[in-house]
């Protein structure tokens, strides 16, 4: 094992999120989305990212994958009905060209999601995190979804996991994937929907000296918060932005957004890029 510090490989990643794919039948009379093609946006991510050079390593989707539930918010949506907006999140993913991981956020169904994306999940409702290594670093997907909550939580089992995990990688740095944010962004209707032990996963992550950041979702904004040498980094959405100045909800179309992170040695880099127009015009 080469000691933190040592000389790692250099190479990018990307980390996208609330794509919020939905297909089912909207509320009559629903406003919610009602002029959003959240797949659109997609594919127009995944065009922005394919011709990065060089290509990243991999990509991560920090959750809040598929939000059908956001059609009808009366309806009580079954496994059954997510299904056809992760098949069509699975049929939108096929020409990105790097490997992808997933996180679950508040909007996602874990049932449907181990069935479409035939994960090995001991059951159905099985809790979706995991770690992986590329060139020396180490990242570590945490799954923060409280099944009818728009907050959430790290439970203790995962915690329990996320400790040894830690412990056994020790002499790698580390970044950590989470959907919700622990740390408060400046607007207090979301902020309320954070991380309930928020204080429960920094104390684990701060008794590792080798985490350096945590990038989160959920928020629709990016975000760049820095605590005592832990970093928390929001991204923009791929499909709707919410307001950063007003208290109250306030969300805009667009422009998909996604992060860039390049790793050199030991040192990251970040920038979060905007996709204002589809098809620029040569200079």
């Amino acid at each position: 094992m080469t000691a933190l510090g040592a000389e790692h490989a250099d190479f990018s990643f990307v980390h996208f999120t609330d794509t919020h794919l939905m297909v089912g039948e909207r509320a009559k009379g629903s406003r919610v989305m009602s002029q959003l093609d959240t797949a659109k946006a997609l594919e127009q991510v995944i065009r922005a990212i394919n011709i990065l050079e060089p290509q990243p390593a991999f990509a991560v989707l920090g959750g809040d994958l598929v939000s059908p539930d956001l059609l009808d918010q009366n309806k009580v949506w079954t496994a059954d009905d997510y299904e056809p907006s992760y098949r069509l999140l699975k049929q939108v993913l096929v020409p990105l060209t790097c490997p992808a991981y997933m996180l679950m956020g508040n909007h996602d169904h874990r049932d449907a999601f181990h069935r479409v994306m035939q994960t090995d999940a001991s059951l159905p409702e099985a809790a979706h995190y995991y770690s992986f290594d590329h060139q020396g670093h180490h990242f570590i997907a945490l799954d923060s979804l409280v099944p009818g909550e728009h907050s959430g939580c790290i439970e203790i089992a995962q915690l329990d996991w996320l400790q040894a995990d830690l412990a056994q990688h020790a002499e790698q740095p580390t970044v950590v994937f989470v959907h919700h944010h622990l740390w408060p962004i400046g607007v207090r209707w979301m902020d309320v929907q954070g991380l309930k032990n928020a204080d429960e996963l920094e104390a684990v992550l701060r008794s590792h000296s080798q985490v350096r950041w945590m990038i989160c979702g959920h928020v629709h904004q990016d975000q760049h918060v820095e605590r005592d040498g832990l970093t928390q980094l929001t991204t923009s959405a791929t499909c709707f932005q919410i307001s950063k100045v007003s208290q109250t909800p306030k969300l805009f179309p667009g422009p998909p957004s996604f992060r860039l992170v390049h790793v050199k040695g030991t040192s990251l880099s970040t920038r979060v890029i905007h996709l204002h127009y589809d098809k620029p015009d040569d200079f």
